[in-house]
């Protein structure tokens, strides 16, 4: 069986990642970001030149300029696989829950999930790996304090880990940071659904009030400029 290959690229000493999704000499770019452009094209060229046939953000970022835009100008693509709940001004192919996405012979289907931010989707690989993005971290999930109401993101969050937790329990979760994150230093670079079911704290709260408070207290500063980061990347 052909199996996708999905090359995980850990920028720098940021913690962030960025993903190449590949299969049959076509690619997927998930979670690029601005002074890590080179991260990406010097993998592609280890790939052999593949065509990029989508560019995705997960989400709107908060913490670093997405460097999206970029790769679908050059490459041509008709616009940045967003979900439709993004207040991005530019060019996007929207999605909605469900929709599936295909390169060579691989599926990538989309798994609405908002909380950490309202236009968040995670991407399920072949119905075996899982690209969680910002809503599910080794051990622990994404913060909700970067703008929007917090009650609100406090349950969409909720309701998006009760999703994620119906997966198969040996999907391999493959997160937009890994490293030093809110309560843990795990320098794991993937999980399962089965593990983070058992080990993290955020998942076993099944007391939406419970929740709340586990999301409004205790987290690290916010990121510089954060307001003007999540502006940047709204304009493209």
């Amino acid at each position: 069986i052909n199996m996708a290959q999905i090359s995980q690229l850990i920028l720098g000493e940021t913690g962030c990642v960025s993903y190449i999704i590949f299969s049959k000499k076509e690619a997927i770019i998930v979670d690029s970001f601005q002074g890590f452009e080179s991260n990406i094209e010097k993998e592609l060229e280890r790939l052999q030149n593949p065509k990029i046939k989508y560019v995705i953000d997960t989400h709107t970022h908060a913490d670093r300029k997405s460097a999206s835009l970029y790769f679908s100008e050059k490459h041509e693509t008709a616009g940045i696989v967003k979900s439709n709940k993004t207040k991005y001004k530019g060019k996007i192919i929207g999605t909605t829950d469900g929709d599936v996405l295909k390169i060579g012979d691989t599926n990538l289907t989309v798994i609405f999930t908002p909380g950490h931010t309202y236009d968040h989707n995670c991407y399920l690989i072949d119905g075996k790996t899982l690209l969680s993005g910002d809503c599910l971290f080794i051990g622990d999930v994404g913060r909700i304090d970067l703008g929007g109401d917090l009650k609100e993101k406090a349950n969409l969050l909720f309701n998006s880990l009760r999703t994620l937790e119906k997966l198969p329990k040996n999907t391999r979760v493959y997160p937009n940071h890994v490293g030093a994150a809110h309560a843990i230093d795990s320098e794991d670079t993937f999980s399962t659904i089965g593990n983070e079911i058992e080990t993290n704290e955020a998942m076993q709260i099944k007391d939406n009030d419970e929740f709340y408070t586990y999301m409004t207290e205790g987290w690290p500063p916010k990121p510089d400029n954060w307001k003007q980061i999540i502006e940047d990347n709204l304009n493209g």
